[in-house]
Parts: structure tokens; sequence; C-alpha cells
């Protein structure tokens, strides 16, 4: 999901933790360290996640260093998964099954065969499977500690924080009002206390 075309849904976050003074030095390596690889075809891994340009998800090399945007940074995660169908595991399963029984000539197997046969199968499957890929937008205001990410999918945000910390570092705090509220309170020197008698309000005619 991109934030450069048309609308977008994303996440904020707030980055927990401070940025050294280095860190234009600093990130490069950080993110190339982290950047996208492509699944490698011999090997049963169903997923790859890693940062690529915001404007080409091909590019991991960042050989430019485009994600500096003049106090911003901005790139993508881009995430492949390929996934063979439980239906069709099943179905190759069986016939494995089968054909092993056949050869071995017995009328039963054990569980722990069968969940051999089961990996096999798996193993052989999942190296046709074409990977499904998918990018999600991210800009990081580094003056502010802001951080949008273009994804409200659970699994996906987790991921993107597993991520970024790896990367960078650094936490991510979810921003919502009540986090924002006490944000502003807090450089104000306000007491805090003052939000726990907030109520709804609501902003529509009946």
């Amino acid at each position: 999901m991109g934030l450069m075309r048309g609308s977008a849904s994303f996440t904020r976050f707030m980055v927990d933790g401070h940025l050294t003074p280095n860190y234009k030095k600093e990130f490069p390596g950080m993110i190339l360290r982290h950047g996208f690889r492509e699944l490698d075809e011999h090997s049963d891994v169903e997923t790859a996640a890693g940062w690529v340009n915001l404007m080409d998800p091909l590019d991991a090399q960042f050989q430019g260093q485009e994600y500096f945007k003049e106090g911003y940074i901005a790139m993508s995660l881009r995430v492949d998964v390929r996934r063979v169908p439980a239906k069709a595991l099943r179905q190759h399963c069986l016939a494995a099954e089968r054909e092993a029984k056949t050869r071995d000539k017995v009328t039963f197997l054990s569980k722990s065969r069968r969940q051999e046969i089961r990996e096999q199968t798996r193993w052989q499957l999942i190296k046709r499977v074409i990977p499904r890929s998918s990018t999600y937008d991210i800009v990081w205001d580094l003056a502010r500690g802001l951080v949008l990410f273009a994804s409200l999918n659970t699994a996906t945000r987790d991921l993107f924080v597993e991520l970024f910390h790896k990367t960078f570092q650094l936490g991510l705090l979810p921003v919502f009002p009540y986090s924002l509220a006490s944000r502003h309170l807090g450089r104000l020197g306000a007491d805090l206390a003052r939000l726990d008698g907030v109520q709804p309000s609501c902003l529509v005619r009946r």
C-alpha cells in the first residue's frame, strides 16, 4: 500500500528513542543490511521482508541513498510470501502416502512417517509457488520522531515494528488520541491526570 499514489490508510507511530549525532553516516549501512532479499528457490522459507526504494520495489541497494528527503526518511517495506494452498498440499500428501504404501508393501504408515512425507511434499511444492509481493510505504519525520506506515493490518504492522527495531535499534509506539494528548500536556508541563476525566463527544447532530 502506498502513500505516493492516491488515497491510503496508514498507522502512526512515535519513535521510542533518540537519533545519534552520526545517524546520517550510520543509517545507510543499517538500511542496506536489512534491505530486501529475494526468496531462495532452494529454500522452504515462506516469507521474505526488507527495505526497498520508495519509487522502485526492485531496488534494495539504495546506491543514491534516495531515502533521505530533507529531514525525512522515505522508503518502502517489501514483503514476499509464498505458501502452498492447504487443499493442494493435502491432495499431494495423500498421493505420496499411497505411493509409499505400495512401494513399502504396507497398509499403514506411522505418524512420524506421514509427517516426513508431508514435509517432503511441501518442500517439493513450495519451490513451484510464485511469491506474492506487497510493498508498504513509510515516512519518518526525523525531527518530530513521527512515523507513518501505510498499513492497518496487525500482522504487517508487527512485522514492520520488528524490522524497524532490528534496523535502527529504536522502538516504535503506536499513536492514538490519548497518547497524543498526554504527549502535548507533557510538553506543557500540565498534569496528565486531567485526561482521566475526558468524556467522548458527539460531533454529529441528531
